[in-house]
């Protein structure tokens, strides 16, 4: 800011400034404007009926001028306005000129005091870099015109005219000056508040208590850019819906931040506060950074550290995955004594469990098998199963298995190395059961123009080979992506699997394999 002329050295700023005092000068401005109207046309028709023709058309013309201003400076144009108002006030000054002579001594100093009045109003609602130049107007014409009219006018009038006109030059200087600071802290502040996001990418919220209302306001919010928050029309209603869905100490957020209002004198700053949901169809724990500032009320500050929260379920994680670790640790070891055993037995040459360690060892890799394919490829169904169902009966010939089949069933369009993992997981479970006989039948169905190939099983333990089946997450999701259910149909009789024949043909892919497409 220039100290001198108070004008701002950013001329954005300076806009800004001047757009805001039009807001309030505007409406004083047309009010003059009236005011300055009426005298004119009062003082026209005054002078018709004193028959004074030049004076007459001299305010004519200023009466137009006024309605003129009306229209094409307040309405258009209002960076004249100033210029508008400094004429104005130097044609009151020059009102000095109109003194009646049957003016009584109060009459005058009432007539007097009222100019005065309209001279302060137009200077007060002026630009400083105007107001100045009326005020030294002022002084520099009431002396003039005094001196004109009576020469006798003493030295010191002229004096005390002058020392009070650059007092009040001071006076109007410093309230000017006032209203521009005021102006620069407020966009100061405004702007601070435009920065306090920029700082922080987490949901934040500054409020304060309204007494009058009885109820928290928020003062400035970010709330509902948040995704957790789009569901609330107002960044008012998402606040609420924290104070008031969230605890602490046995008490709603919205409960302990009335009972701080008592505890002004020790204020909480960058404090960590643990939430708990008061509803179960909520986010079931929040945490919060809490501070408390007090500038000319509490203001709360919520800033909702969603970091800390990502780093405690990314730790909670963690300790599953150790537990599990853990597990896999001690299953594994016992895997590996078991094959000690059949090693063992292997070289007494005990040929089952060689069989035995080879289907084990299959389903173990089949588990970690982490390569995902969407490739569809012509595969040997019927070879493959044979295949599977030999080995397993090599290793497991106490059971007896009895395979049916037709010819239609000898190839299968299905996803690459996923048959090989199906059969694995299918065997495993099947010969897992306490079945003696166990009877499989192969055949072609059709369902909805879609063709199937139908794995038939009867075994005298169908409940138990079906909870199997069904609590083995691992064979649903393998089922799951070639088959067009991912559990086992349950007949009175039987136990049917059901796998897609063709892939190629089906009308519409499961999610999952829409899925890897997009993924490969």
């Amino acid at each position: 800011m220039n100290k001198y002329t108070l004008t701002f050295r950013c001329e954005q700023l300076e806009l800004k400034y001047q757009d805001f005092r039009y807001l309030h000068t505007l409406p004083i401005c047309k009010s003059l404007n009236l005011v300055s109207f009426l005298m004119c046309l009062f003082r026209s028709i005054t002078f018709i009926f004193q028959n004074e023709m030049v004076w007459f058309f001299v305010f004519l013309s200023l009466t137009i001028i006024v309605m003129l201003a009306q229209f094409l400076i307040f309405n258009n144009k209002r960076k004249w306005v100033d210029y508008y108002l400094l004429i104005i006030n130097h044609f009151l000054m020059l009102q000095q000129q109109y003194v009646e002579d049957g003016f009584e001594p109060q009459e005058a100093f009432v007539y007097g005091q009222n100019q005065m009045l309209l001279n302060i109003m137009i200077i007060l609602v002026s630009d400083f870099k105007f107001s100045s130049i009326s005020i030294l107007g002022n002084i520099i014409i009431k002396i003039v015109i005094s001196k004109y009219y009576q020469p006798s006018l003493s030295y010191q009038t002229i004096l005390y005219s002058i020392i009070i006109g650059l007092m009040f030059l001071y006076a109007i200087f410093k309230i000017n000056q006032q209203y521009r600071l005021s102006f620069l802290f407020t966009t100061q502040d405004s702007q601070q508040e435009q920065l306090i996001p920029l700082l922080t990418d987490s949901p934040f919220v500054l409020c304060t208590y309204d007494k009058d209302n009885v109820q928290f306001q928020q003062k400035f919010s970010n709330l509902q850019n948040h995704q957790e928050f789009k569901q609330f029309l107002t960044n008012h209603q998402a606040l609420n819906f924290i104070l008031r869905n969230y605890s602490i100490h046995g008490q709603t957020l919205e409960t302990f931040l009335l009972t701080r209002q008592k505890k002004q004198d020790d204020l909480i700053v960058n404090k960590i506060l643990e939430l708990k949901s008061n509803n179960n169809n909520h986010v079931q724990k929040i945490f919060i950074r809490y501070s408390e500032c007090f500038i000319t009320e509490l203001i709360y500050i919520l800033i909702i550290d969603k970091k800390r929260q990502e780093i405690q379920n990314l730790q909670q994680k963690l300790a599953n995955y150790e537990q599990g670790l853990n597990k896999f640790q001690i299953h594994f070891r016992n895997f590996l004594k078991k094959q000690i055993l059949i090693l063992d037995k292997s070289l007494n040459h005990d040929q089952n469990s060689i069989y035995q360690a080879i289907t084990k060892l299959m389903y173990i890799f089949s588990k970690f098998k982490n390569k995902k394919s969407s490739k569809i490829t012509n595969q040997s169904f019927l070879l493959i199963f044979q295949k599977y169902a030999k080995l397993y009966s090599q290793a497991y010939d106490q059971k007896q298995m009895k395979i049916e089949f037709c010819q239609e069933i000898k190839d299968i369009f299905t996803i690459e190395n996923t048959l090989d993992e199906f059969m694995i997981n299918f065997f495993t479970h099947l010969f897992k059961t306490k079945a003696d006989i166990i009877q499989i039948h192969l055949c072609k169905s059709f369902s909805q123009q879609n063709e199937f190939i139908d794995i038939i099983i009867k075994v005298d333990v169908m409940s138990e080979l079906y909870i199997l089946l069904q609590r083995s997450t691992h064979f649903r999701r393998i089922l799951k992506m070639i088959s067009p259910h991912d559990y086992v149909i349950l007949n009175d009789d039987c136990l049917i699997v059901r796998l897609y024949k063709n892939m190629n043909e089906i009308n519409q892919l499961s999610p999952f394999l829409i899925k890897s497409d997009q993924n490969k």
